[in-house]
């Protein structure tokens, strides 16, 4: 394989990841010698997963090594911009992170001269940041006890009487407010702009029946097992892991929020070219679909979807499903500071 050159978006990632990944002969270009790229993640299993998938291939095909760090945090990301000394070159980003990153100028925008993402799912394009994966959320629920009768969409969630048990939710605004307009009957195409009274009305009527406002996402399937709630919101990825290991819990792909594993290189990054190519990598089709068999989310590519190994496969979301929600990160960009006070103290009362 040549050297790599100044590429159109259309190439960088075809010759690349298939010479380069299955070539052991592969030669790295010369401007990429003794490169090194800092990247951010949330680490744990996804970490993992992403060290396999996409950062050690992405070093044998260009010679660029990746250091990696864990804690994702926007506050450290401002700081580090705002200081002119960049020490990220790459940072994974939570859903609402992307809007108020690009509007604070936190991120470098992306070059599709290099990234090449046409055939992506519309809601994984920003222009300051690549949408890598998407994860799903709905209803959990254990399958050994309460008869088998569980509710499998929020409505059902929402009905207390029809359905009795413990429920478990988020104590974040965000998700929560969404699901409660569901929970009132509100169809997925229609949550945007959110009605906030009408769902903090919603809230006020399923309160009684929530047990638990859950703070940390591992503590919603252990809940569960610990016989302490019996309907809870949580991630595909704890449920499929779970049952890998014969814990009788199930989940619904109803009516779920979807969002996006967004990835973004930090504004003033010393190695801008290196992690505008590390981006590209990550919108490879076949990066993707290996990531999604490690990690249990989605590639956001709808045709990736048929390549994911079908005992993964079966907890992917279907992103194309219009009663699935995606996560409206813009509608929150300006709203999450006061919704969130509210909220806070809204649990409280």
């Amino acid at each position: 394989m040549p050297d790599l050159q100044p590429l159109s978006r259309r190439s960088v990632i075809g010759g690349l990841t298939a010479t380069a990944i299955a070539s052991p002969a592969y030669i790295r270009p010369g401007w990429a010698q003794g490169k090194r790229i800092v990247i951010v993640n949330s680490g744990g299993a996804m970490g993992d997963a992403k060290r396999k998938a996409l950062y050690d291939p992405f070093t044998k095909a260009t010679g660029i090594e990746i250091v990696t760090a864990s804690g994702p945090d926007l506050a450290k990301i401002k700081a580090q911009v705002e200081r002119k000394d960049v020490e990220w070159d790459i940072t994974d980003l939570n859903d609402a992170w992307v809007p108020a990153a690009a509007r604070l100028g936190l991120l470098e925008k992306i070059d599709e001269s290099i990234v090449n993402r046409a055939d992506a799912i519309p809601q994984s394009k920003h222009d300051y940041a690549v949408g890598g994966t998407v994860y799903a959320a709905g209803i959990a629920f254990p399958t050994n006890r309460l008869g088998g009768k569980a509710p499998k969409t929020w409505p059902e969630f929402w009905d207390a009487k029809g359905f009795p048990g413990r429920r478990g939710l988020r104590n974040r605004v965000t998700d929560t407010l969404e699901i409660a307009l569901m929970g009132d009957g509100v169809p997925a195409s229609q949550v945007y702009p959110c009605d906030v009274e009408r769902a903090f009305r919603a809230l006020e009527r399923i309160k009684p029946a929530v047990s638990h406002w859950i703070a940390q996402t591992a503590q919603t399937v252990a809940l569960i097992q610990g016989n302490e709630t019996d309907f809870t919101y949580t991630y595909t990825t704890r449920v499929k892991d779970l049952q890998a290991v014969n814990v009788p819990i199930d989940y619904s792909f109803k009516q779920n929020i979807l969002g996006i594993g967004w990835i973004g290189a930090l504004k003033g990054t010393r190695n801008r070219d290196a992690a505008m190519r590390f981006l590209a990598f990550t919108m490879d089709k076949d990066r993707q679909v290996e990531l999604s068999n490690l990690s249990g989310d989605a590639p956001t590519y709808a045709d990736a979807l048929a390549k994911v190994d079908p005992a993964t496969r079966k907890w992917l979301p279907n992103i194309a499903d219009p009663d699935n929600l995606f996560v409206n990160a813009a509608w929150w960009d300006s709203r999450i500071e006061e919704l969130n006070t509210r909220f806070k103290e809204w649990l409280l009362t």
